[in-house]
């Protein structure tokens, strides 16, 4: 499904809500401007040109028209339409087209730390034009209305935050309505049983035997949905333990590496400052800093 990935922090920023029921006959103007403009129809069609791309947006759906782009009216529309729309500002740049198919879902991230002085750059992923699940939907664009057109100090931050809850609602539809859920199923299993197992040796044999799947197959599901396969990924939460070890107690070095299942310590120090940047005894002494 064609979507927009967009670069967070910062958060998009709301700008407007608009409601209204347009008449058969009424056809959107024509503009460009620096702004996203999200229209949800709730009956109706609404026939919309961006740069030449024509899109008929019919009831429970969704299109997401770009900044700097020029959008308007193709054709009038056929009969009453109402449509919800919310126009949103993004400082961080233009998003980027990608499919959802071949979003990272589930991929692990780095977890901030008490040393961390600017939030690490993340993803945001939007439907581009989409089905939608508008009642679940409605709720968010009623109360966003509503404080709106009551606009005072006090409404400002709740219509921010329930723009983001909108936009998280969205990513989530996006997210289990792609294709391949059979092979998010598989990828999820993997990634528990991987947990599960984070100290013991990866054997492929063991996967398959209790996934009840050839070991390729589970590789190429999890690397779909994580970026990452087994051995990957199971290192990451290996180094993600050890991180936490390191902050939380005072077992040494050798012990540590032991318990997240890299007996050979001269690896884990290389691994460790491979994917922190650091090796683990300056990773704890800068944590304790803080503790």
């Amino acid at each position: 499904m064609q979507a927009l990935q967009f670069a967070i922090p910062p958060l998009p920023q709301f700008l407007t809500i608009g409601h209204s029921v347009w008449r058969a006959g009424d056809v959107h103007f024509e503009r460009r401007f620096e702004v996203y403009d999200m229209l949800f129809v709730a009956g109706g069609t609404l026939f919309m040109e961006e740069d030449g791309v024509q899109y008929a947006i019919g009831p429970r759906q969704l299109l997401v028209l770009e900044a700097g782009r020029t959008h308007r009216g193709y054709r009038p529309c056929k009969a009453d339409t109402e449509i919800w729309w919310v126009h949103f500002a993004h400082p961080a740049g233009q998003a980027t087209p990608v499919e959802s198919d071949d979003v990272a879902w589930t991929a692990p991230l780095p977890q901030g730390t008490d040393a961390d002085e600017r939030a690490a750059i993340r993803s945001m992923v939007l439907p581009k034009y989409a089905g939608v699940d508008l009642g679940q939907l409605l709720p968010v664009l009623q109360r966003m209305r509503r404080l709106h057109l009551q606009m005072a100090l006090e409404q400002a931050l709740p219509l921010q935050a329930l723009l983001a809850e909108l936009l998280a609602q969205l990513q989530g539809q996006l997210a289990a309505a792609g294709g391949g859920a059979r092979t998010r199923q598989i990828s999820a299993s993997a990634e528990a049983w991987l947990r599960d197992r984070l100290a013991a040796p990866l054997v492929a044999a063991e996967l398959e035997r209790d996934l009840q799947l050839n070991f390729d197959y589970i590789a190429r599901c999890l690397r779909r949905h994580t970026g990452m396969r087994p051995q990957q990924y199971q290192l990451r939460l290996r180094i993600a333990e050890a991180m936490r070890l390191l902050a939380e107690t005072d077992e040494s070095l050798q012990r540590i590496a032991e318990r997240v299942g890299m007996g050979d310590y001269n690896y884990f120090i290389r691994q460790f400052r491979r994917h922190t940047g650091q090796p683990p005894g300056a990773y704890r002494r800068a944590r304790q800093r803080f503790a």
